[in-house]
């Protein structure tokens, strides 16, 4: 069960894979959208990975667009671009992103197969 009601659909006018993700962690959207694109979420489903099983305390992925800052029990993503008055980071539980990459994943394989 996830905590948040998270939506993967394919947008028609463009035909790639569109999020949608709750405000309080709007940053979801730019991380996969900008930085995962039609890819799995590799590196950064490791990091998180790592962190879980222990074999790592931190871990930091940076991205063309955004930063996530892996801990044990929350995340933080933080935008490289915000304006000087917009909100640059939020945070979702370490847990709840590896939901929402594995998600991400399973959908990219369904559209364009085992191969990507």
């Amino acid at each position: 069960m996830m905590k948040y009601d998270i939506k993967i659909y394919e947008n028609a006018d463009f035909e790639s894979l569109v999020i949608d993700v709750p405000e309080e962690i709007y940053l979801v959207v730019d991380l996969v959208i900008a930085d995962i694109q039609q890819d799995t979420s590799g590196i950064w489903l490791d990091a998180v990975n790592d962190v879980l099983s222990k074999k790592s305390s931190y871990e930091e992925v940076a991205g063309n667009v955004c930063v996530m800052e892996v801990k044990e029990d929350v995340t933080k993503i933080v935008f490289n671009f915000a304006e000087e008055d917009e909100e640059d980071h939020c945070f979702i539980e370490t847990e709840e992103l590896k939901k929402i990459f594995l998600l991400w994943d399973e959908a990219i394989e369904k559209k364009y197969g085992e191969s990507n």
